[in-house]
């Protein structure tokens, strides 16, 4: 047997191959060749902005001409502020049994700098402007509420300081439990106002928001990171907070359970998320989770872009004069906002459902065969079957927002 530890090897194997020897071709045939290098430049695939309905391509092309961020991100916008709009109204069935949100969760891989915050500027507009007029045609019954609220507070404590006081004196307290507890069950509600764009929120407080505030709610943030790397993503809890916006994300129902503060349900809740991060933030991020965000179908939901960048080519031009296609855009925003959405008494959203016609439900499932084909084990998708597997939801998703646009 050969020992490794007493073998000789010479201090440079160049010296070992013969340098001046050739073949025929003339060449050294023990010379190293260059090496390849590790990593290789994907060029990135044309976008199918071709494919979306004509208003919302045209508000697109209208602003990146002037933006000039890269077009899939621009539609991230436009797509992220029209599920928001949508999502309050509609579920999509696929098939009987199988139906769902329209909501859309699209994620942007790109640098800081790419001009995501101005691009959602453009489109969230309408939202914005719908958030502050429900805000200021609420503010009587806001005002009403703290009114009764601090009744409520007050009476509440006088019957604890009886409770109190008849227990020091060795008197019954019965009754005063009685009160205490129909008082507690009468307690005011505080009126639901339209809380829609959440920004950089963590994910306790956006179940609390959903659950307590509005049922339908956009996370819209040029800057992930913050998301990402939030108290609540931490080893410690980030399988349960991906929990929820997969539940968020399917439509289902999610319990909170707290210690020390009230417990509560979200259910009847709809979210859209319209996310950029960095690179580098999105890989310390996997990392840290261990692979749960994929394990557990966290990033299967997305709609993923990484656009070439266009920085170094942005070269200044004046602004148009007039913007039609974005002023439709944002017309036809405002007359979806404007429509009160359905809800149950106990504030969950109970949107209606659209189904596919005879020929949208062939073509469905004609894409639905195709993706899963590629599936099998040698196919196409294989190793991305876990985001493909719900690209067909997704086309659902889009077809259904496309439809109410």
């Amino acid at each position: 047997m050969l020992d490794l530890n007493k073998a000789k090897f010479p201090s440079n194997l160049a010296n070992t191959f013969p340098q001046g020897e050739r073949n025929e071709s003339g060449e050294n045939p023990y010379q190293w060749p260059e090496p390849q290098p590790l990593t290789v430049k994907v060029e990135p695939e044309p976008y199918p902005i071709d494919a979306l309905p004509d208003g919302i391509r045209e508000s697109v092309l209208e602003v990146q001409g002037f933006v000039k961020a890269p077009i899939p991100l621009v539609v991230s916008s436009a797509l992220s502020a029209l599920s928001l709009a949508t999502q309050a109204h509609v579920n999509v069935q696929r098939a009987e049994r199988l139906q769902g949100p329209c909501g859309l969760f699209m994620l942007t891989i790109g640098d800081s700098g790419e001009r995501k915050s101005t691009c959602d500027g453009f489109f969230t507009t309408p939202i914005r402007e719908h958030e502050q007029q429900q805000a200021e045609l609420l503010k009587p019954e806001l005002e009403q509420f703290e009114a009764e609220l601090s009744a409520w507070n007050a009476e509440r404590e006088g019957i604890l300081a009886a409770i109190k006081n008849a227990g020091k004196a060795c008197k019954p307290t019965d009754k005063l439990k009685r009160d205490l507890a129909e008082i507690q069950h009468n307690k005011p509600e505080a009126p639901r106002m339209p809380r829609l764009l959440l920004g950089d929120e963590t994910p306790e407080n956006l179940a609390w928001s959903l659950a307590k505030h509005w049922p339908s709610s956009g996370v819209i943030s040029s800057e992930a990171g913050l998301i990402f790397g939030s108290h609540g993503m931490g080893k410690e809890s980030v399988m349960r907070n991906l929990a929820l916006y997969n539940v968020l994300w399917d439509g289902g129902v999610h319990n909170v359970g707290r210690r020390t503060s009230e417990s509560f349900t979200v259910q009847g809740a709809r979210l859209t998320v319209g996310l950029q991060i960095q690179e580098t933030t999105l890989r310390e991020f996997i990392e840290k989770s261990g692979a749960l965000a994929r394990g557990k179908g966290y990033f299967a939901r997305f709609l993923v872009s990484w656009p070439e960048s266009t920085q170094g080519t942005r070269f200044f031009t004046e602004p148009p004069t007039n913007w039609p296609s974005l002023t439709a855009f944002n017309k036809r925003l405002n007359e979806i906002l404007s429509i009160p959405p359905s809800m149950s008494d106990d504030g969950g959203l109970e949107p209606v459902t659209l189904t596919f016609s005879p020929e949208a439900k062939a073509a469905w499932v004609r894409y639905y065969n195709a993706i899963e084909k590629e599936l099998a084990n040698g196919g196409e998708l294989y190793d991305v079957r876990d985001v493909a597997s719900k690209s067909a939801d997704n086309a659902a998703r889009l077809a259904a927002i496309f439809h109410v646009f």
